[in-house]
């Protein structure tokens, strides 16, 4: 029996806060960026908040092989280049990540 490793793992904050900051949009936008690239390999999750409400929408980026990464501030516009760079070509958008949380 095969087993699929899900290529990415994409955890979103998805508590009040973060509905209010736009999380609900930045899930739209995933769900559809991940449908256009026909990325069948990269799973969504949701979660609650961990108190950064200033930093909310916050989204969970876990590879293998690469340090797992929160992104802050994300917009449906950064989704995109989560994708691209994060996703795709395993490259970590630093400016967009908080540091040791």
């Amino acid at each position: 029996m095969t087993v699929n490793t899900p290529r990415a793992h994409l955890v979103l904050r998805y508590g009040i806060c973060s509905v209010a900051a736009g999380a609900k949009d930045v899930l739209n936008t995933l769900k559809k960026e991940i449908e256009r690239k026909n990325l069948m390999d990269v799973e969504i999750k949701l979660t609650g908040c961990i108190g950064l409400c200033s930093m909310e929408p916050l989204l969970d980026v876990a590879m293998e092989g690469l340090p797992t990464v929160t992104y802050c501030l994300v917009t449906p516009e950064k989704v995109s280049g989560i994708i691209f760079h994060h996703v795709l070509n395993r490259t970590i958008i630093q400016e967009w990540v908080i540091p040791n949380i």
